[in-house]
């Protein structure tokens, strides 16, 4: 079993934030153990804080880390990263939903000691035939490419070994 520390950042995020943080709970998962998810809520001044918090109290996995003031997404990956219980993280932005099986497809890799990082393709929900949505996944279809061509993985899901403790705040 690969257990895992789950870090979701959050500015602003009350209109998803119940609906991922459900997600995250009801993943199905056969070689992967989520032990802990943790809201790193950065700066918010919506609902965001008390709909995660209000999840916390249903379920002992929940943590919520609260930054007062808005310290970039930086800051806040490394306030999880700090705070993870597991030696393997994932972290999550806080405006995803991913499907019931990406926890297990993303981090199951990890059984091979040799694998330091995975990551994810987000595919956008938006209709394409209209005008935004259209737009939309012709954005994310671009970022996708351009991180194959650089042989990099972006940071909406990620999955990573603990091998370094902090990550450059001008990432």
């Amino acid at each position: 079993m690969i257990n895992c520390s789950v870090g979701i950042t959050a500015y602003n995020e009350e209109a998803n934030i119940g609906q991922l943080l459900r997600r995250m709970l009801d993943q199905r998962l056969e070689t992967v153990g989520i032990t802990e998810i943790v809201v790193v809520a950065s700066g918010c001044t919506d609902g965001t804080v008390d709909i995660a918090r209000e999840m916390a109290e249903r379920d002992g996995r929940i943590r919520v880390l609260v930054q007062v003031e808005r310290e970039g997404k930086a800051s806040a990956m490394n306030l999880f990263i700090r705070e993870a219980r597991e030696d393997v993280l994932l972290l999550c932005s806080a405006d995803l939903l991913p499907e019931m099986d990406a926890v297990e497809r993303l981090m199951a890799p990890f059984a091979d000691p040799e694998v330091a990082m995975t990551g994810c393709h987000p595919v956008p929900v938006n209709d394409p035939a209209t005008f935004m949505g259209f737009a939309v996944h012709l954005q994310w279809a671009l970022h996708h490419e351009m991180n194959v061509a650089g042989g990099f993985k972006g940071g909406e899901m990620v999955g990573f070994r603990r091998v370094f403790e902090r990550i450059p705040y001008h990432t």
